[in-house]
């Protein structure tokens, strides 16, 4: 799947155009809850197929992004292409089945290290980065210190205490 950008749309305006609910002759769709973490909107949609009585729900991630000379626009995805974004709530994982085991227990792991209680003095290990861990210096902000070297720490790199 590729990127839909619309010209002159807002942020606002995909996000409400994405929640919006749907119908065609065979399906309706529903967004059932859905929030915006930085910029992805994240989205439990149910899928009511008419003429087979029968429902779907699933996760879906919209990556959302602004291009210079168009305004804002999306790309789809849901739970089963394991989007490589884990900010998804909690609370979405028992609204809809398990479509991918494995994004879910990356998004269980996302959620259990941003939420750590954190010491000073602390060990930490950091992901995604080149330095493979830290000590903990400072809370607030949240600091590091690594081969004698401090370093301001996001929150979405914690991993697990060492």
């Amino acid at each position: 799947m590729g990127w839909l950008f619309t010209y002159g749309k807002t942020k606002a305006d995909i996000i409400k155009d994405l929640t919006a609910p749907e119908e065609n002759e065979t399906r309706r769709w529903e967004t059932i809850a859905h929030c915006v973490r930085g910029n992805v909107l994240w989205s439990v949609v149910e899928i009511s197929y008419t003429q087979e009585h029968r429902t779907k729900r699933l996760i879906v991630c919209n990556l959302l992004a602004k291009q210079k000379d168009c305004g804002w626009g999306y790309k789809d995805m849901d739970e089963s292409m394991h989007p490589y974004y884990y900010s998804c709530p909690l609370q979405y994982l028992d609204m809809a089945p398990v479509t991918n085991a494995d994004w879910r227990v990356r998004v269980q792991a996302y959620h259990r290290y941003r939420n750590q209680k954190l010491e000073i003095g602390q060990r930490i290990a950091i992901q995604g980065s080149i330095i493979p861990w830290v000590i903990i210096t400072s809370l607030k902000p949240l600091t590091g210190q690594y081969d004698g070297r401090h370093y301001r720490v996001p929150r979405r790199l914690l991993g697990e205490a060492l």
